[in-house]
């Protein structure tokens, strides 16, 4: 299969290093303290975050934890992807990517400033077409923003793909399937009290490559993050002016 054409266009007509079109609701489950529905593409994944709650360790003697703690959970819907699977009850790769995920979030929430606290954060991928973990990342960044918790900056997460000697930008599910070599990063977006594009994390997979090859997409992997962080902080900043706009009116 040709996944770019001789014009230089890919199998959903997009060029090599442009990102699909994004979606952002804010808000959507009122039934928990902060939520977004990410989509990219075709691909959706909803986040929802509880807390921050006061929070006791097991087996201590009462006394409340000094620190924020971080707990967050990945799974995927059993009719995400194309045809309908069995639901399991343990999956291996949503479990590690659940410790991956509490540890990017854990990176970028300032805990100093809700000691004896527990956040819970749980992503669900609604539909996935490729890019699933890089936008469970950038839902509960936004969830976690929409539940009021402090965050060093905007973390924005993007795969990138080496296909057929091309560098692609957000891989597709069908671009997925190549097998070919994938770059997940997740940086700090830039804008607000961190230090803007510093690299959280990083995860490589499906084989080796040059190292060339891996500095052209890392560098295109980190560029794209900050298009990502853009769209996101867009969609921040609608929601706070839709929020302060009816809170005003609610008062006459």
């Amino acid at each position: 299969m040709e996944y770019v054409s001789f014009e230089g266009l890919r199998l959903d007509g997009r060029r090599a290093r442009e990102i699909r079109a994004t979606t952002i609701a804010l808000g959507v489950d009122a039934t928990v303290d902060g939520s977004c529905e990410y989509a990219v593409g075709n691909t959706r994944v909803l986040a929802t975050v509880e807390g921050p709650t006061e929070y006791r360790a097991a087996g201590s003697e009462g006394d409340l934890e000094p620190t924020c703690a971080v707990e967050a959970r990945h799974r995927e819907s059993a009719f995400a992807q194309d045809g309908a699977r069995e639901a399991r009850r343990y999956d291996r790769r949503a479990q590690e990517f659940s410790r991956t995920l509490t540890g990017v979030l854990e990176s970028a929430i300032v805990g100093t400033l809700m000691p004896r606290t527990r956040i819970r954060v749980t992503t669900q991928v609604l539909a996935n077409d490729g890019g699933a973990r890089a936008a469970a990342v950038n839902a509960a960044t936004l969830a976690l923003i929409d539940a009021g918790v402090p965050l060093r900056d905007m973390l924005a997460a993007v795969t990138v793909g080496y296909i057929d000697g091309h560098v692609l930008v957000d891989v597709n599910r069908a671009e997925e399937r190549a097998r070919g070599v994938e770059l997940t990063l997740c940086a700090f977006a830039g804008g607000g009290d961190g230090d803007a594009h510093v690299v959280v994390g990083e995860q490589l997979d499906r084989g080796k490559c040059a190292v060339d090859v891996f500095e052209s997409m890392h560098d295109l992997a980190l560029a794209a993050t900050r298009v990502v962080g853009a769209r996101m902080r867009k969609a921040t900043l609608k929601r706070t002016r839709s929020l302060a706009t009816s809170r005003a009116l609610e008062k006459f």
